[in-house]
């Protein structure tokens, strides 16, 4: 019996993903309500093909939910903690969900059996919570042995199932010993030809990090290179096609935007880097990044300021998009929720819209008379807006037809934050103004390139 205790985005993924290969799997949740609910077969969260796999396993028998961390402890061998590590103002984690399981399972354990740590925690964590484990075992005087490994998750919101089941790499960090006793539980992907790297347990809890912090840094080098493209009159996209060959750097995460977003990416930075500094290591590229992600998510408020003279009070603003990327509910960090404090700071009016982040966006904002919740997008534009942004790439709005969007917006201007149409096909509409990120405006289809400044 394998156990997964918390139910939210890792843990439900994880547990769901298990019960799919075949595993007997129970995953524990405090919160009552949403057992009941994913007992029922609902996802509290949007991810492609978890809902079909939720049913599925349910109706199998192989997936059940529980609300008893001291029944799964007593059941299952194999624990994989994923409960949340919300980050604390100076940027390190709160790991007292983790400690708080740790210590559960081994108060109520009646077998020898392996912690799996699946939650994003600082090196070392993995140390600590195993001496805790060995208090609360040695106080029951038992001679019961948990051992505990380190195997991070490497999931991107939309694409999670897909990529549990077919990961680029598995990384295991423990001692040999209990790393081989999970020999039969990765079987499954060392047969796909998937490379299980196996490593100390703290260089698998400084990997998690390393990678995140290395993908949040070619966003945000990218958006700093935007920056200098928009000053000089360059193309950020010819820029990135000039770069994405070199094997050295490769085409992903190369794109221009408004900054990211999500549970990771800004935790984990901002965590990576109060660790660095704990260890005397003065974080400079880690506080760069970060620094240069919250400027950039101000880069559409800055155009619209430009654009209206700085004068945005009374003005409509229509926006599509709301989740921190496509394919996902998720607001956290998102950039659209940036520009709709900051506009609505500046006394405008909304017309938002997104396909299905909308209900989590109107919790965040109950009671706002300044904020029309648009239930498709052309709703947005349907009533006359004085400008439009377009902050999330959904592809709703990447095919949505040019001509008709320019009639819509007759002399609004359109501020694309995402990049989602080529300048070629901008310049063949009557949009009479196209702001995009890293690229030359356009304006009645004629490019407007800045000088050198």
């Amino acid at each position: 019996m394998i156990a997964v205790y918390g139910a939210g985005y890792v843990g439900l993924v994880t547990a769901v993903c298990l019960a799919h290969m075949g595993q007997k799997v129970v995953c524990v949740d405090i919160d009552i309500s949403r057992v009941e609910s994913l007992r029922r077969g609902e996802s509290p969260i949007h991810e492609a093909g978890l809902p079909e796999m939720l049913a599925s396993t349910l109706a199998s028998g192989m997936l059940a939910f529980s609300s008893s961390v001291d029944d799964a402890a007593k059941a299952a061998t194999i624990h994989f903690i994923a409960t949340g590590t919300p980050g604390r103002p100076d940027g390190s984690p709160d790991l007292s969900q983790v400690f708080g399981v740790a210590e559960q399972v081994a108060e109520h354990c009646v077998k020898d059996g392996i912690l799996i740590v699946k939650s994003t925690v600082p090196v070392g964590t993995g140390d600590a919570i195993e001496a805790k484990v060995e208090d609360v075992l040695k106080a029951r005087k038992c001679t019961l042995s948990l051992g505990v490994v380190s195997n991070p998750e490497f999931l991107r919101e939309g694409t999670a199932v897909k990529d549990f089941l077919h990961p680029d790499r598995l990384v295991l960090g423990g001692d040999a010993k209990h790393l081989d006793a999970l020999n039969p539980l990765a079987e499954p992907f060392v047969k796909s030809g998937i490379p299980v790297l196996r490593m100390g347990r703290r260089s698998a809890e400084l990997t998690k990090y390393a990678a995140n912090a290395m993908l949040a840094c070619k966003i945000s080098f990218m958006n700093q290179m935007s920056r200098i493209a928009e000053a000089c009159g360059a193309n950020i996209d010819d820029v990135r096609e000039g770069m994405a060959p070199d094997p050295r750097i490769g085409p992903h995460f190369l794109y221009a935007g408004i900054g990211y977003g999500g549970s990771c990416f800004p935790k984990d930075v901002r965590a990576l880097a109060h660790t660095a500094r704990e260890l005397g290591v003065e974080p400079m590229l880690l506080d760069a990044i970060e620094d240069v992600n919250v400027a950039q998510k101000s880069w559409v408020l800055e155009q619209l300021a430009s654009h209206f003279n700085g004068e945005l009070r009374g003005l409509c603003i229509g926006i599509w998009g709301l989740a921190f990327k496509p394919g996902t509910d998720d607001l956290r960090e998102a950039s659209s929720l940036v520009l709709i404090n900051a506009l609505l700071e500046a006394g405008a009016h909304l017309r938002v819209h997104d396909p299905v982040a909308t209900q989590h966006a109107k919790r965040l904002y109950p009671k706002k008379p300044n904020i029309t919740w648009c239930a498709c997008a052309d709703e947005v534009v349907g009533s006359r807006v004085d400008a439009l942004v377009i902050a999330t790439e959904w592809d709703v709005y990447r095919k949505w037809s040019l001509t008709a969007l320019a009639k819509s917006l007759g002399q609004a201007p359109l501020v694309d934050g995402r990049n989602c149409f080529s300048l070629e096909a901008i310049k063949h509409e009557k949009i009479s103004m196209y702001y995009s990120v890293g690229r030359p405006r356009v304006r009645l289809g004629e490019e407007v390139i800045n000088g050198f400044r």
